[in-house]
């Protein structure tokens, strides 16, 4: 789902040097992108000309968060140099985005960029479609939120490690008999506004995560994850490929949240 609070724009500098700086990598995926014989999709000599012309990408999301950075990029670079991607279906934009992702993950799904270009909330099961969020107004007293860990990541070796995890019969039966259902679940009722239900459900998923996937989380933010576990009105998740960023929490008494997490950084947003 889109978070509104966070966005990105494109912009431009005159300034050389500020210009390679802002730019930071675009010009390496630029090459990649053409590398990977995307010209069919994208026009890439624009793209190329708007970067020696000082283009820059300028955005609130914070990189390596776990919020969408790379994935608001890559929906940029294709609304503003895209050739016909309104002629594209959902399911041909996500394997697009996949391989334009994928420079900066080593592998992606393509469903962050997916949903910045779209900017709508998008349930991926036996079909992709587009969905409308539970009213706010049903949600009484809950409220989701982010937690800053003041530490930005590379995901790619968080996901590798997942991977190589993945290998391991034990790990890869545990996620597919718990973690799945879990997921699946809170999802479920998360759209339908059951949200009673979905902490209870967040509750049991931040454990199957504390307990299988502790390698994401920061060994300095256990401690707070624990007390979420142990508490009634706070629990965490972890935010894309973990190891630091944003963790995802949920509460059901914001303002006794506030008081407990209190010296932390925690952002409402829905």
């Amino acid at each position: 789902m889109p978070i509104n609070s966070f966005f990105g724009t494109w912009k431009y500098t005159s300034n050389v040097s500020e210009a390679k700086k802002l730019q930071r990598d675009l010009s390496n995926f630029q090459q990649y992108l053409s590398a990977q014989s995307l010209d069919e999709f994208i026009d890439l000599e624009s793209f190329l000309k708007a970067l020696n012309r000082g283009l820059y990408f300028d955005a609130t999301i914070p990189t390596g968060y776990g919020l969408g950075s790379s994935g608001a990029l890559c929906a940029g670079v294709l609304d503003q140099f895209g050739k016909h991607p309104k002629q594209l279906s959902m399911a041909q934009l996500k394997s697009l985005f996949s391989t334009m992702e994928s420079y900066f993950h080593g592998a992606s799904s393509g469903t962050d960029p997916l949903v910045c270009f779209l900017n709508h909330p998008i349930l991926l099961g036996t079909e992709m479609k587009k969905v409308s969020l539970p009213p706010k107004a049903a949600k009484s007293s809950f409220t989701l939120f982010l937690l800053d860990t003041h530490h930005p990541r590379v995901a790619s070796p968080f996901i590798q490690t997942f991977l190589k995890k993945w290998d391991d019969s034990d790990f890869a039966n545990q996620c597919v008999a718990q973690l799945l259902p879990l997921v699946d679940e809170a999802i479920a009722t998360f759209l339908a506004g059951q949200w009673s239900l979905l902490f209870q459900t967040l509750h049991e998923l931040s454990l199957f995560q504390y307990r299988y996937f502790d390698f994401m989380i920061l060994e300095n933010f256990k401690n707070v994850w624990l007390e979420g576990l142990s508490s009634d009105h706070f629990k965490l998740k972890i935010c894309g490929a973990g190891g630091g960023g944003f963790l995802l929490g949920i509460s059901n008494n914001f303002a006794k949240t506030q008081k407990a997490l209190e010296g932390y950084s925690i952002i409402p947003f829905f």
